[in-house]
């Protein structure tokens, strides 16, 4: 575990452990199992005493605080301070509306089940906030906390409004979808769940494909900015990360040689009867391909009829959510299938199919991997599947059995030694299974001996240390690029310092500062606020007005020449001293333009909705009509091939920024456009405010007293922040209204 000040906090739906029959029960699921032996492993040191530091464990429970810790000390699992958490009965609602009518079948491509309701939505979010105010009063501001799972996807932001200094991880245990799925959600939805996980220093999936869905988006529905697995938005900045979670390998290999699972084993080989055996073990869900594999069982007989009598399959469905409708109709259909299919097949001897619908004990269950020939493991979409891992651990070495996997598991990217299949091809599964069936010892051997490898070297153990250290040096980094918020004291000091100045000067970029942005440049004109704003401003004279921006000094004039403010144009090509004539800097003709603007054109061909803005001083392509990650993608390969052209000029630089790519004289830049304005920064008050990384140049040159301001998402040498231009006229205002 990564060295911190504060408690590790986890925080699930439900809690690791219920009381059944005054006894404390393990609940089941890959978490808990996880993260229980994590606990036994974190909480022993090398003379095996026990630390005293216990997890605080969050979770859903009808059990009082009390009770599950008189239980658990009476049980010796004590590696947790479990702290349950009661919901009204309309709030725990959330769990089977939107958790399980909306975002379950969604993130699992199951779209025509998914029911959007407003209500269930509602429910969610106010579960969500009533969750994040009952955990906030047990916090300590510099806590590690790990949130777990979909149903608490706005948690992080929420928490994140507790204390800015809490390291906050959130791990997704189900697939995160294509865009093209996840646009489904109304948007105001979409937004608010991205923006809500988005509240998390770090956010782990199982592996990269549901990392890169997550990228694409946030590229594609929020205003935010993805540079490798960074992502970077107005509230912060949060990496990503791919943590195929693991099991405690160790363990299930151990357990496998107990005198208890030797029994189990004796029962089953009594009950096969020296039959080859095949088995599944799936919770009741219809991700989990269920149906899909007895068609392909009975397709594997009806295709290899000299394996009738040779094979059995032994299903286990796990129980789940039986009192909804629907998945008592699936257990039903279920049966009702394997009975039929046993019906075609079956003789006096011989039973193909052996289902099971109950929970198996651990033993059972090691000795039902220990035994069997083959897993046939076929969700349509799975998170992970920790069985096939569990499968592996379990196998003999002198006989190991063979893993079938389904290519729509997560788990089939980690263990690329295993036999994938499609889950709906019955063919394939079919000679899948013939295949495995057939292998020769020496390959099943090699093939279980690399599967075998791959678990031991990232178990759980491994899996929770690399997800807890990826969260500090997240966090750290977080903590580094933040700038404050100006809010309380320091917007008081502010204020202060405003007033006690006899010389005060303000630095104001203009897009996406006095102004949004808009998809037409030409669009993007001041409103009335703003000439309010400014009037006022500069009604003082103890105030100076700066207006340095991007754009050409023909935009600036026509909608500023007429204030008193001095103007710098084109990041510093230009300026115009308050009552006086345009000086223009550069003053070259637009023949060096030529190249990076047939370059530009080319991609403008390329992209739809992108365009090239030519200014006296830059060649600028923007793309922000275009589609978002088309044109990011695009945005990059552009900036390479400029680049590439720049390589031997020393005159020209290549700049990427906020949804454009610009080409310009490497001596222009906002730092030296003021330089040159002002001669000197030997002012009292000093307020520069910018939302794009030209604006660097110019928090760079400025002096240290200065009040220097980001607007909007990425990393800034600014010391404050704001969201957005509505905030930076809130500033001005409160500055200059009494």
């Amino acid at each position: 575990m990564p060295p911190h000040s504060g408690r590790l906090i986890i925080i699930s739906y439900r809690l690791p452990f219920h009381i059944e029959n005054k006894k404390l029960v393990q609940n089941s699921g890959g978490l808990v199992s996880a993260m229980f032996s994590y606990a036994k492993g974190l909480y022993k040191n090398k003379e095996g005493t026990e630390n005293n530091s216990k997890i605080l464990w969050f979770g859903i429970s009808e059990d009082t605080r009390e009770e599950l810790k008189h239980v658990s000390e009476k049980a010796n699992q004590n590696y947790f301070d479990l702290i349950p958490i009661h919901l009204s009965k309309e709030e725990d609602g959330f769990y089977e509306g939107f958790c399980n009518n909306q975002i379950w079948p969604l993130f699992h491509y199951f779209t025509h089940l998914v029911d959007f309701s407003k209500e269930d939505y509602k429910l969610y979010k106010n579960a969500n906030e009533s969750i994040s105010k009952y955990v906030s009063n047990f916090l300590n501001p510099n806590d590690t906390i790990w949130i777990h799972d979909y149903h608490f996807l706005l948690l992080p932001k929420l928490l994140r409004n507790f204390s800015s200094s809490l390291e906050i991880g959130f791990f997704l245990h189900i697939p995160f979808p294509s865009y093209e799925i996840f646009k489904q959600f109304p948007r105001i939805w979409r937004e608010e769940l991205l923006l809500g996980v988005l509240g998390a220093d770090l956010i782990g999936f199982h592996i990269f494909d549901y990392m890169q869905h997550f990228s694409q988006c946030v590229l594609q529905f929020i205003d935010s900015h993805v540079e490798g697995n960074w992502v970077s938005t107005t509230e912060g900045l949060t990496r990503l990360g791919a943590f195929p979670i693991g099991i405690d390998a160790q363990a299930f290999e151990q357990d496998y040689l107990s005198s208890k699972v030797k029994i189990e084993e004796k029962a089953i080989q009594k009950a096969i009867a020296n039959k080859r055996l095949m088995f599944s073990v799936d919770r009741l869900d219809y991700t989990k391909g269920i149906f899909e594999r007895l068609l392909a069982i009975e397709h594997f007989f009806n295709k290899y009829p000299e394996y009738k009598n040779e094979v059995v399959f032994n299903m286990v469905v796990v129980p789940s959510r039986d009192h909804i409708p629907s998945y008592q109709k699936m257990r039903l259909d279920i049966e009702s299938q394997v009975g039929r299919i046993n019906g075609l097949f079956a003789s006096l001897d011989w039973t193909p199919i052996t289902y099971q619908y109950k929970h198996l004990n651990r033993n059972e269950l090691i000795a039902l991997y220990a035994l069997s020939d083959l897993a046939l493991i076929t969700p349509i979409r799975d998170g992970m599947n920790l069985v096939a891992k569990e499968f592996i651990a379990s196998q003999p070495p002198h006989e190991p059995g063979v893993l079938i996997l389904s290519e729509m598991a997560g788990t089939a990217s980690e263990l690329r030694e295993a036999l994938t299949i499609n889950p709906n091809d019955l063919d394939e599964i079919a000679d899948t299974i013939k295949t495995a069936l057939e292998l020769s010892p020496t390959e099943k051997h090699s093939l279980w001996s690399n599967l075998k490898e791959r678990i031991h070297s990232y178990d759980v153990f491994v899996w929770a240390n690399d997800f807890l250290h990826a969260l500090h040096n997240a966090a750290k980094m977080q903590k580094e690029s933040r700038s404050d918020s100006l809010v309380g004291k320091i917007l008081e000091n502010i204020k202060t310092n405003y007033l006690n100045a006899e010389k005060r000067l303000f630095l104001l970029d203009y897009d996406g500062t006095l102004s949004p942005f808009h998809p037409d440049p030409q669009k993007a004109i001041p409103s009335p606020q703003v000439y309010e704003v400014l009037s006022r401003l500069l009604s003082d004279s103890y105030n100076e007005v700066v207006i340095i921006s991007g754009r050409n000094h023909e935009f600036l004039e026509r909608w500023f020449g007429e204030l008193s403010v001095h103007l710098v144009a084109e990041h510093g090509a230009s300026h115009k001293i308050k009552g006086s004539e345009w000086h223009h800097y550069w003053n070259q003709n637009d023949q060096w333009k030529e190249p990076y603007q047939n370059i530009m054109r080319e991609f403008v061909k390329r992209c739809p909705g992108s365009f090239i803005e030519e200014k006296k001083a830059s060649l600028v392509w923007h793309y922000r009509k275009a589609d978002p990650i088309y044109g990011k993608e695009i945005a990059k390969t552009l900036l390479k091939k400029l680049s590439h052209q720049l390589q031997n000029n020393t005159e020209f630089i290549c700049l990427e920024g906020n949804h454009i790519v610009e080409v310009r004289p490497i001596l222009i830049n906002k730092g030296d456009g003021a330089k040159r304005l002002l001669k000197s920064f030997d002012i009292p008050f000093i307020l520069a405010i910018g939302d794009d990384r030209t604006d660097e140049d110019l928090f760079a040159v400025l002096p240290s007293h200065a009040h220097t301001v980001k607007v909007g998402k990425g990393k800034s040498l600014a010391k404050y922040r704001f969201q957005n231009p509505e905030a930076v006229l809130r500033l001005l205002e409160y500055l200059v209204f009494p």
